[in-house]
């Protein structure tokens, strides 16, 4: 079945936002533009922008017009490793891509201090938002001995900080690391984006109390979709 003539010119205007060709408070072109350019209807035109609001793409003003809605998250660093709100997730669900048990060696990501042999649970899955648009690509690496049965959990709506707690394993410390990256062949796949883009990728350990690592997972966020803060408060003089 052909794609509808409005998802086309949607998803036109979409790819537009999404490169940065249409940045935040540019003016859409107007339900009578659309139909001119296309030559649709108005009824057309007007699913096409209302489409794209209903995305959170674009705010309509009565009277005033259509524009582009800044669609890039605020994402404050503090939350990716304080316990209560690593603990807690983000809104959306994990696509698994790959799901298994590796010799460390043989893993995605380097586990500090586990030795070569050593078994870890390896878990590969895209984060998608309430639009099934891909937000992020999450690798985990994660000791078998302290996770022998992770595979057998919700691996979509999986969050491990919890799911390590309930197995009473005991985490001291989380430490972030910030990397930048460019975005290869296989990640610009699985987040729509272009290969060789800049982007952050954002590296987690999770630290027990005798100072080995239990887990590492690294967050690649798809570029221009979120922006990073820290905010601290000022103390008190």
């Amino acid at each position: 079945m052909p794609t509808p003539l409005y998802v086309q010119i949607r998803r036109e205007i979409e790819a537009k936002i999404r490169s940065g060709d249409l940045p935040a408070g540019a003016r859409l072109p107007t339900e009578m533009d659309l139909s001119t350019e296309y030559g649709v209807s108005r009824a057309t035109a007007q699913r096409v922008l209302n489409g794209l609001a209903e995305a959170g793409l674009a705010i309509r003003r009565r009277r005033h017009g259509t524009f582009v809605a800044d669609v890039r998250r605020q994402i404050n660093l503090l939350g990716f490793v304080t316990p209560e709100v690593a603990a807690k997730g983000t809104p959306g669900r994990h696509e698994v891509i790959s799901a298994r048990v590796v010799r460390a060696a043989d893993a995605v990501l380097t586990l500090p201090g586990a030795a070569p042999d050593a078994a870890v649970v390896e878990l590969v899955r895209r984060k998608l938002d309430a639009r099934e648009e891909p937000q992020s690509v999450e690798r985990h690496v994660v000791l078998f001995a302290v996770a022998p049965d992770l595979l057998n959990e919700n691996l979509e709506h999986l969050v491990t900080l919890p799911y390590l707690r309930r197995r009473g394993v005991p985490i001291d410390s989380i430490r972030l690391y910030l990397d930048p990256v460019a975005i290869d062949e296989h990640d610009a796949a699985l987040l729509d984006s272009e290969i060789g883009t800049p982007a952050l990728m954002r590296r987690r350990e999770l630290r027990a109390d005798d100072g080995s690592t239990v887990e590492v997972v690294t967050t690649l966020v798809r570029p221009g979709t979120a922006e990073f803060f820290l905010e601290l408060p000022v103390p008190a003089t």
